[in-house]
């Protein structure tokens, strides 16, 4: 009883309390009962009515020197809202993870600062799991935000692993160039992706475009543009994502034949254009 109250207390769980401590060869294994009797879906739908049951452990961050899990009962529902059975959420760990929230955030907080070896070896977990838990942490994280209030964008690819496979990245000039969108990939295809992210109403916003990518990639977007009310969104060629050419340097009628005039009503600063 006394272990238990301690652990309570250790990792300080909210809708659960532990139940049992186990020392196995593995580490140490929690089983936890939570309090909560109704059953939530990732998507938000809850009910009462359980499809199945089963057992499942969490990787939490380690106790000294050992491994320390987190075990409960598990349990499946027939979501309405989603038309399918998925495993209900929660609240010490992410949908569809096997690892605490708490070890996914010291994860990805690592990821941003060394390499995967150095947390592989830190942690003692696989190259798998730590590119699995970045993208559940930035994919919860994102803020689509980021898409509103685009008017000025430069797009470029960045090559990895030898120069063999390419991102295309997109980035906000008029936010010094913070980084709105990436992608692998390095032609136009990957790029529509992006517009079909940004939606018909945030495109028509747009007034210009920087980018790299070869002569035919500007004109088969162009086509997605002509709807645009203004009809006067530019492309100009950029040696990178942040540093649009003038149109001086791009010429006239550079990639798409569209003059190099500033749009009607824009406020954009005239080096840019």
């Amino acid at each position: 009883m006394r272990v238990t109250t301690a652990f309570n207390k250790i990792l300080g769980l909210s809708g659960a309390s532990v139940v049992s401590v186990a020392f196995t060869p593995d580490g140490i294994v929690v089983g936890l009962r939570r309090r909560c009797r109704r059953l939530v879906c990732p998507c938000g739908f809850s009910t009462r009515s359980t499809y199945d049951r089963s057992r499942r452990r969490w990787r939490h961050l380690d106790l000294g020197g050992s491994r320390l899990y987190l075990e409960a009962e598990i349990r499946r529902l027939s979501c309405r809202r989603c038309g399918r059975v998925r495993t209900e959420e929660v609240a010490w760990a992410r949908p569809g993870a096997r690892h605490t929230r708490d070890f996914e955030d010291v994860v990805a907080w690592l990821a941003q600062r060394t390499d995967k070896t150095t947390i592989t070896k830190l942690l003692r977990c696989s190259w798998e799991s730590v590119a699995a838990i970045v993208v559940r942490v930035v994919a919860e994280a994102i803020d689509d935000a980021r898409l509103e209030s685009l008017y000025r964008i430069g797009v470029d690819e960045i090559a990895y692993r030898s120069r063999h496979r390419y991102i295309t990245v997109v980035a906000d000039h008029d936010r010094d160039g913070a980084v709105v969108w990436a992608k692998e990939g390095k032609d136009a295809k990957t790029l529509e992706a992006f517009y079909d992210l940004l939606g018909e109403q945030r495109c028509r916003a747009l007034e210009a475009v920087s980018l790299d990518m070869g002569v035919p990639t500007p004109r088969r977007l162009a086509p997605r543009h002509h709807r645009l009310p203004s009809a006067s969104i530019l492309f100009t060629s950029s040696s990178s994502p942040t540093r649009p050419s003038t149109s001086a340097a791009a010429g006239p009628g550079a990639a798409t034949g569209i003059p190099p005039a500033t749009p009607p009503g824009s406020n954009a600063p005239a080096g840019l254009w």
